[in-house]
């Protein structure tokens, strides 16, 4: 009777981590083809059209400057007339758009009941921009900074016939500030989710996702699919969207937009609590979706699927963990191969960072961070109940100079 009870034990837990470690065998494959392929140069482009760049913001007063310069920098850097900068002030109560006025970017004021949270702030930003002539429109929030050559990446990427895009997007740490082992590892996680994985599906044919800032959309495909996404997780309820009607986003490879790091571990917790609650809310609602895709043959959205009913990493690994520790003998042996894989994860993540030594050193604090996350799950859970707010999160400065 025991071990009947220990068998489904370990089904069930064999059951919630398959989507997981499914997906990230197939990003990982798709990080070792990258590896290997030469870059494609990106040299004589014929750049056409009018880029809008879109800065959804609230209460966003002391960083929104260094925002809408970095992006000024990098259109100048691109010839300066390709596109135009368009904050989207919503609900702001501080000095946003005086801030955004003062940096030269055209400003909308929006206010409204806040259901739609960062949503409602895009599609006025996506409405106003087309009325001034831009045929696409790219996402940067207003506590990031982008790489110089962001705009021009942007535009060579339209230039070869993609509808939808997204480039790399980092956290990284104030300049000279010192990073604990905890907050390092917060920022290797965020590069699994935001660039490992990404760049794994793209090298293998497939759609790389949206993950909320430094994504670009044409006008074009806004009006076949359009961008109704009202959950907290958005980007991702776009995505799914997207995928489901046949359509890939490509990736960037080149190009960047970096955010701080959450100016404490408290705002690291609420903001992850937040994007959890808010791709659990997705999968429940767009699950169906994309399973129907998948049932009609649009195979794309086989790996979409997986992404939206994955377990956040932390949580995988601690089932991994029970099914080694189960009195069956193939349950441990699955638990061993879903560690290796993280473990591979893990050490792809290390890799692409600037300082790989300093997270490996850093694993050390995993353990600790695991638990951590583990006792969020309760708040993870009603967060997927609620309805979308746009809460902002306090965060270190930044720049990015490349």
């Amino acid at each position: 009777m025991l071990s009947t009870v220990w068998e489904m034990v370990a089904g069930t837990a064999c059951v919630l981590n398959l989507p997981l470690f499914a997906d990230l065998t197939l990003v990982l494959a798709g990080n070792a083809i990258a590896a290997v392929r030469s870059k494609r140069s990106s040299e004589n482009r014929r750049r056409n059209g009018l880029l809008g760049v879109v800065i959804p913001a609230h209460n966003e007063e002391s960083m929104i400057g260094q925002a809408v310069e970095s992006v000024t920098a990098s259109a100048k850097a691109c010839g300066g007339d390709r596109a135009r900068i368009f904050v989207v002030a919503h609900n702001c109560t501080d000095g946003t758009a005086a801030a955004a006025r003062a940096a030269a970017a055209h400003v909308i004021e929006l206010n409204d009941d806040g259901r739609d949270g960062k949503s409602a702030a895009l599609r006025a930003g996506f409405a106003f921009a087309r009325g001034q002539g831009c045929s696409a429109f790219a996402v940067v929030d207003a506590d990031s900074t982008v790489s110089l050559n962001f705009v021009a990446a942007m535009q060579d990427a339209m230039a070869l016939g993609a509808e939808a895009l997204q480039c790399r997007y980092e956290q990284t740490a104030r300049e000279g500030a010192s990073v604990s082992h905890p907050r390092r590892l917060r920022m290797l996680a965020f590069r699994g989710m935001n660039v490992v994985r990404g760049r794994g599906r793209a090298a293998l044919g497939l759609s790389c996702g949206i993950f909320g800032n430094g994504f670009a959309l044409r006008a074009s495909l806004l009006e076949r699919v359009p961008y109704e996404a009202r959950s907290i997780a958005e980007d991702l309820e776009h995505h799914a969207e997207l995928v489901a009607q046949g359509c890939v986003v490509r990736w960037v490879d080149t190009a960047r937009v970096t955010a701080g790091l959450a100016e404490t571990m408290a705002a690291h917790d609420s903001q992850e609590t937040r994007w959890e609650g808010g791709r659990l809310r997705v999968a429940w609602s767009v699950g169906p979706r994309l399973l129907r895709a998948v049932l009609r043959g649009n195979l794309r959205a086989s790996e979409a699927l997986l992404a939206v009913l994955s377990l956040p990493f932390s949580l995988g690994v601690a089932v991994a963990l029970l099914s080694v520790a189960l009195p069956v003998v193939w349950s441990r042996e699955y638990g061993l191969v879903c560690l290796g894989i993280g473990g591979l994860y893990v050490a792809t993540a290390a890799q692409m960072g600037a300082e790989p030594v300093r997270e490996w050193l850093a694993l050390g604090a995993a353990p600790a961070l695991v638990l951590r996350k583990l006792m969020l799950t309760p708040r993870i859970v009603a967060q997927a109940e609620r309805r979308v707010m746009w809460v902002r999160t306090g965060r270190e400065r930044t720049h990015d100079g490349s």
